[in-house]
């Protein structure tokens, strides 16, 4: 049949990984219990900014960062047990150790936990972002854009230097 491609949407975009939403395994009750207290921890509740975990649908939005960041998963979930009995009295400061003796760690932890957060509506409303969008520059602004750009080589003039 002609216009039928032979293979998959996919199989053609090699350079686009595909879209991961979920972690690569189940995350147990003490995972995410501290995942929470590591996200209220990080993000406390201040004025009309809820904390952390309580920010609306931030499980669902966990879960999401955790899928897009399944190249880290492993470690951060290693970060996460070593966390686990940490009281919550102390969890600032063994955050802040993690911080100074293992960012491979805590880099993508604290990421994950803020990404979730700023990826909930709730919060992107409250900050104003309307998220993502397309916003093509009129052919005006790219002329402006662009106007001048190659003086600098009409000016230098021509350089070819032949091979032979």
């Amino acid at each position: 049949m002609t216009g039928t491609p032979t293979t998959s949407p996919t199989a053609q975009r090699l350079s686009v990984p595909p879209r991961v939403t979920r972690p690569p395994r189940d995350l147990t009750e003490r995972e995410l219990t501290t995942l929470f207290r590591i996200a209220d921890c990080l993000i406390p509740a201040t004025g009309p900014n809820p904390a952390g975990s309580a920010a609306e649908d931030y499980t669902a939005h966990l879960l999401l960062a955790l899928g897009a960041r399944s190249d880290v998963f492993d470690k951060v979930m290693a970060g996460v047990e070593n966390l686990a009995d940490v009281p919550d009295g102390r969890l600032w400061a063994a955050l802040k150790q993690l911080w100074s003796t293992d960012l491979e760690t805590f880099n993508p932890l604290s990421s994950i936990v803020a990404g979730a957060y700023f990826m909930t509506p709730q919060i992107k409303a409250l900050i104003g972002y309307p998220g993502q969008q397309r916003d093509p520059a009129s052919v005006d602004e790219a002329a402006n854009e662009i106007d001048g750009l190659i003086d600098p080589v009409i000016e230098r003039g021509p350089i070819y230097v032949p091979a032979d």
